[in-house]
Order: C-alpha cells, then structure tokens, then sequence
C-alpha cells in the first residue's frame, strides 16, 4: 500500500460509516455533453435522462475550463470562478449554481461541482434543460468546457471523517500556486492522504490549523508527485483569508464531485519554509466512506489470494500486532475504525 507520508498521521475520529445527522448529495445519473464554448450570451444544451427511482434534489457539473477569448493580460478574465450553470428540469423545475468552482487563475482547469438546488425534489425523467452561463457579462468573454458532463444528485445521509495531519518533515516539495503555478516559499514539508470512496457525489474536505495561520490544501485525481506538483492537480483549497467563498483564515475549504472507482490524494501543505510544521484537523463529509485505493486487495489481510473468514482473523492478529495490514482505511494508523474500513474493503471485493 502506497503509504504517501502516512508516517506522522494519526486518526482523532472516524464516524464507523455510521449517517451524521446532516444531508450529502449523492450521484444518480450521468449524461456527456459534446465540447462548449460560452459566449456571453450563453448556451443552452438539452439532455435526456431516464428511469431515475431516486428523487432529485440537485445536479453537477463534470468539465475542463479553459479560455476560449478574453483579457489574458490585464487579469479581468474570463476565470473558471465566471462559469454559472442553470438546470430545468422536465416539469419547469430551475435551480442555478453560481459561481462553479473557484480557482482564481486564467487557465485550463478542472471543474467537477454538485450542490442542491431542488427543494422539494424535481421531476427527473425526461428532457432537462441545461444553461451554461457567466457571472459576468463582458462582450469579448467566450469560456470553453472539454470533456464535460453533468449529473443529477440526490439526497443521503452523512458520512463524516476525520483525522489528524502534520507535515513529514522528511518530506518536501515546491507546492501549487493556485492551479497554474508554483510557489516561491519552497521547499515545504507535506502531508499527503490516499484514497477512493465508497460512493460517488459531492464531498467537502475541510482542513483546519488551530492557530488559524495561512496553508493551503490541495487534491489531486489518478496520483500525486510531488516532483511534478501540477500534475493531476483537481482542485485547492485557500487556508490564507482570501477565499472568494469567504472561507476564514487557517481553513482550506474544498467541495468536489468524487467519483467511486477513482483515486485521489488529499495534500496538506506547510505554508512557506520559515514557518512551523503544524497539525491540521482534516474533515471529509459525503455520501460515501474512503477506503484504500481498489487497485490493492487490503481485505486480503492473510495475502493469499482470496478473500474468506480467515482473512478476518488475520486483520485480528493484525490488529493485535499493530502491523501493517491492520490499516484498512489507509489513514496510516492502526486503531477500531480499521475495522470498519475492512468489512467496506470486503463487501467490496478485489480488482
């Protein structure tokens, strides 16, 4: 298992899988778009969707930004942060999510938001309506969308986790400035925390320093490198006060469509070189668990091939033993939530 500099991670509470009491937003159905560009007077794109059982309650949208036509010099835009989506549902039902996403930079970048917008919940079977738009309305502005996609989501209980993250010192990198960048306060120390879910829909990572200093947080899609920190680069969170979303300072605030089958790597970042290493509290919230990336079989904790009762007995003696195979959520630590994460693993099954 890819520890990712797990080593100085322990886990302060994990919720066993069992619902908070709040509400996340689950997938329920898909449908791909051909490539867009958005003028400033917008673009409607029809989409069927049919046999949906589950009530709808919001809807998403899966693309990669990039600047069409616009101010690539004075910085007025457009930025992925203009893109504003509409969605009307087959029984007149219209619900707007604005602003989507929330980099700050002119560049090609990844979208992938959910949120809810129908109270109650909409009619889902039929021809939706879907109106991609800006928050601004500059004449010479065209934003494109390439390999997009939009999705319906529908309400699920919580599933709330939370651990501890502090910075490898025996690691570095020069972190992300925004999505195009890097920074200059390099080299840095780096916690870094692998994973998939359990089910896909909107997930809020929520990274947290007491001391309420500047850091940043950031997520990459498929796997990390710090060597090549752009690279799958899906999305960061501002911990420094400067949010658009009016996150306060010390608090890097990320909101992402995750999708179960796919791995991501969740990166803390030391602020700059002359400040200290300092723990976070890191919260994931969604619809689903996170379990260790599906191209391991952690499940098969006695390493025979198969997944049986006696793989049980030996997460036991595992646990017992505090090895390696006991960490079932690949949190780095060894404790009873393992336990849980291993039935998840199980009832999983392996590649």
């Amino acid at each position: 298992m890819n520890r990712l500099a797990r080593s100085f991670v322990t886990v302060s509470l994990v919720s066993l899988a069992l619902p908070a009491s709040g509400q996340a937003l689950r997938l329920v159905a898909s449908g791909d778009l051909a490539d867009l560009n958005v003028p400033a007077t917008g673009v409607s794109v029809p989409v069927e969707f049919s046999e949906i059982t589950d009530p709808v309650t919001g809807f998403g949208l899966v693309g990669l930004f990039t600047l069409v036509a616009g101010d690539t010099g004075g910085g007025t835009g457009p930025w992925a942060l203009d893109v504003s989506l509409e969605a009307t549902s087959p029984g007149g039902d219209s619900g707007v999510f604005t602003p989507i996403g929330g980099d700050v930079t002119i560049a090609d970048y990844p979208l992938a938001d959910g949120a809810r917008r129908f109270t109650p919940p909409t009619d889902a079977d039929g021809t939706w309506t879907f109106t991609f738009d800006t928050t601004a309305f500059p004449s010479n502005w065209v934003y494109g969308l390439r390999d997009v996609s939009v999705h319906l989501l529908t309400d699920a209980a919580e599933v709330t986790q939370t651990y501890d993250a502090t910075p490898d010192p025996a690691t570095s990198w020069n972190r992300p400035f925004f999505i195009d960048g890097v920074s200059g306060l390099g080299p840095v120390s780096f916690d870094a925390f692998e994973f998939e879910v359990t089910e896909s829909g909107v997930y809020d990572l929520t990274s947290v320093l007491s001391s309420g200093r500047d850091h940043f947080s950031f997520l990459y899609r498929g796997s990390f490198d710090p060597s090549q920190p752009l690279e799958n680069l899906h999305d960061y969170g501002l911990g420094n006060g400067n949010s658009p979303f009016g996150i306060p300072r010390g608090t890097s605030f990320i909101s992402q469509l995750l999708f179960e089958g796919e791995t991501y790597v969740w990166v803390t970042s030391q602020w700059a070189s002359f400040r200290p290493i300092e723990a976070t509290s890191n919260t994931i919230v969604g619809p689903g668990d996170t379990v260790a990336p599906s191209d391991e079989c952690p499940a098969d904790t006695n390493g025979d091939g198969e997944l049986t009762p006696a793989d049980f007995n030996a997460w036991v003696i595992a646990f017992n033993a505090q090895a390696a195979e006991c960490d079932q959520n690949g949190d780095g630590g060894c404790d009873p939530a393992d336990f849980n994460a291993w039935v998840i693993n199980f009832n999983a099954g392996c590649p």
